[in-house]
């Protein structure tokens, strides 16, 4: 994250320390898991597009709604809306990430999975 300051806007629960899956020689990163009030929602948002490094994402849920931000830019889904799920997957993809780190669909139930 290039600006620390995004997580001032949210409550940090859990923090740990881990390797991404099949990126074991990328080194040890650090995860949080964080609760986002509503009224800091967009705030949150529009900061974590611009803060966000590349080959990254961060995603937030609530109410079966999944908002996941790469690097200048963000897509809204449902578990159910698999166009979007796959359209979200793809720039991922596209942009560095493994497809296996990616399971929105567990996520979207499961946000700390």
């Amino acid at each position: 994250m290039n600006d620390k300051s995004l997580l001032n806007l949210a409550k940090i629960v859990e923090t740990k320390k881990s390797t991404l899956e099949g990126e074991k020689k990328a080194g040890t990163m650090t995860f949080h898991k964080i609760e986002l009030f509503d009224a800091d929602k967009e705030k949150f948002l529009n900061l974590a597009r611009t803060s966000i490094k590349d080959k990254f994402y961060l995603h937030i849920c609530s109410g079966g709604v999944m908002v996941v931000v790469y690097k200048n830019s963000m897509f809204e889904f449902s578990k159910n809306d698999c166009g979007k799920i796959n359209e979200a997957r793809d720039y991922g993809a596209e942009h560095g990430i493994l497809r296996e780190q990616m399971d929105f669909e567990v996520l979207v139930d499961a946000p700390w999975a």
